[in-house]
């Protein structure tokens, strides 16, 4: 059960498999230790030295063995969990509506935009489900990255783990190999979504360009700092830099304000 205490990160989880079978998930705690939870028992650990992880992952092996000796057909049983896969774009954009009405068992959410292939907790989420899981996500566009592909090769890829798939917004659920007919209505649809995304982003650049040619302006509104404004930072003993920052302006104008008559 040899693993470095390096692959467990904050921002990166460890998969162990054990010999039982048994597939379990390290993190690290908010106090640095490792952690983590037995699927099947329900048991959990908390250590900061990994000689004690390996030591509690041994003995788990060694339960689960003996549980599959003693009742072979129930006791190390699976059923299955409910995993969400959740993505928006920009950090500023929410992820509440997504999947809310869902009972998940584990989520796994990242706020990047769908045309980088760094997505981690998406790969995260794709080696972490197994067979008998349902794979939740909120729509075809969460994943698709490059086209109609994305989703057909995704689905496969799950459906030959025996992971079932659902998109909530197109209705569409996978529960096993999918049929000519099926990959067609899919990669319709996936298609759909990446055009709708697109069209979006069109007429947002129209919308800004027309903005533009009215002269109205665009982006944060301009602050309104006066002259005296300036003046009361710098009677305070505030550095030119300093009040020009707390004011949210450049030095440039800062002097210009100055320099201006009252």
């Amino acid at each position: 059960m040899y693993f470095k205490a390096n692959e467990v990160a904050k921002s990166k989880n460890k998969l162990v498999e054990l010999s039982n079978g048994s597939v379990i998930e390290l993190s690290r705690s908010e106090g640095g230790g490792i952690k983590a939870e037995n699927p099947v028992t329900g048991d959990s650990f908390c250590y900061a030295q990994v000689s004690c992880v390996r030591r509690h992952l041994s003995q788990w092996e060694v339960e689960g063995r003996k549980a599959q000796q003693d009742k072979p057909e129930e006791a190390m049983q699976y059923k299955g969990q409910q995993i969400g896969y959740i993505r928006v774009s920009t950090a500023e954009q929410s992820t509440s509506r997504q999947l809310a009405d869902v009972r998940l068992d584990k989520v796994f959410e990242e706020k990047v935009s769908a045309k980088t292939v760094d997505r981690p907790q998406l790969q995260a989420c794709l080696e972490y489900v197994r067979d008998g899981d349902v794979l939740h996500v909120h729509s075809l566009d969460r994943i698709c990255r490059s086209g109609a592909g994305d989703a057909v090769e995704l689905v496969e890829r799950m459906t030959a783990k025996g992971v079932s798939v659902q998109f909530h917004k197109e209705g569409m659920r996978f529960d096993g190999a999918m049929s000519a007919a099926q990959k067609g209505v899919l990669g319709i649809l996936a298609a759909v979504a990446q055009m709708e995304r697109e069209l979006i982003k069109e007429r947002q650049a129209e919308g800004i360009a027309a903005a533009k040619a009215a002269g109205k302006h665009i982006g944060r509104p301009k602050a309104q700092v006066t002259r005296e404004d300036v003046q009361k930072l710098l009677d305070r003993g505030l550095p030119k830099a300093k009040a020009a920052k707390e004011l949210g302006i450049g030095r440039a104008t800062l002097y210009r304000l100055m320099n201006s008559e009252s």
